[in-house]
């Protein structure tokens, strides 16, 4: 005689290996969120130092001349731009399934919200056309 499995779930509920997956899921989901922050933070210093130091070496005309690295610098809003999108995402779902600790979401948030308020600088002020 064989003998079967018989599950005692209810219908709908995630089975062992359906919640195995969506862990899988959400610490990727936190991965990204997480690498999303980090890298808007460090491409935005990094944005503001290089046109300081250009701007500082070549002088005013380096905004119309555009140097190589001043070409460099004005890529880089698109960057900030993409990563601002990513974190700002990565925050919502950091809320609803809790990935982090509370000072950590909020840290998070405000991240979300700098990228925000940077990348509308951007815009405003002409290197990032919306």
């Amino acid at each position: 005689m064989t003998e079967r499995y018989v599950s005692h779930q209810q219908p709908g509920q995630p089975t062992e290996r359906d919640d195995g997956a969506l862990t899988d899921r959400r610490r990727r989901l936190a991965w990204l969120a997480r690498a999303a922050g980090v890298g808007l933070s460090g491409v935005s210093i990094a944005f503001v130092l290089l046109v300081v130091v250009v701007v500082g070496s070549g002088g005013e005309l380096t905004l119309i001349t555009r140097p190589l690295p001043m070409q460099f610098a004005l890529a880089l809003p698109y960057l900030i731009g993409i990563l601002t999108l990513g974190t700002v995402a990565g925050a919502v779902p950091a809320w609803r399934y809790r990935y982090w600790s509370l000072p950590a979401r909020i840290h998070h948030t405000l991240l979300a919200l700098l990228g925000l308020g940077f990348s509308w600088q951007l815009a405003t002020l002409g290197f990032l056309a919306v």
